[in-house]
């Protein structure tokens, strides 16, 4: 193991506080239940025109298809607006939500 600490790279307490942020706003924006498990992941995009950088949540839920969001950002850039936005976005072209069914 090198102890070697690059100055420049992003804190990576930084980036866990900041993924875990990402699902609770993720959590609410969709208002999923309990047993939905939300996935965040930073991918390099390499289409023409594209960002550098993408974030991709995934909210899978129990028994049920899994819903998308795509974000042409940094993790570390995304805000509460950014996720509400997306969220929106998402259920509205799919037409469904992930929340719980009334009981």
């Amino acid at each position: 193991m090198s102890g070697f600490v690059n100055p420049l790279a992003r804190s990576r307490i930084g980036l866990l506080g900041q993924a875990a942020a990402i699902k609770g706003w993720t959590r609410m924006a969709l208002g999923c239940a309990d047993d939905v498990v939300v996935s965040v992941n930073q991918l390099a995009c390499a289409e023409p025109g594209c960002p550098p950088e993408e974030t991709v949540i995934m909210a899978l839920p129990a028994g049920g298809p899994a819903l998308k969001l795509s974000i042409h950002k940094a993790l570390a850039d995304l805000t509460e607006a950014d996720i509400i936005t997306a969220a929106r976005e998402a259920t509205s072209l799919t037409k469904r939500s992930i929340a719980p069914s009334p009981e």
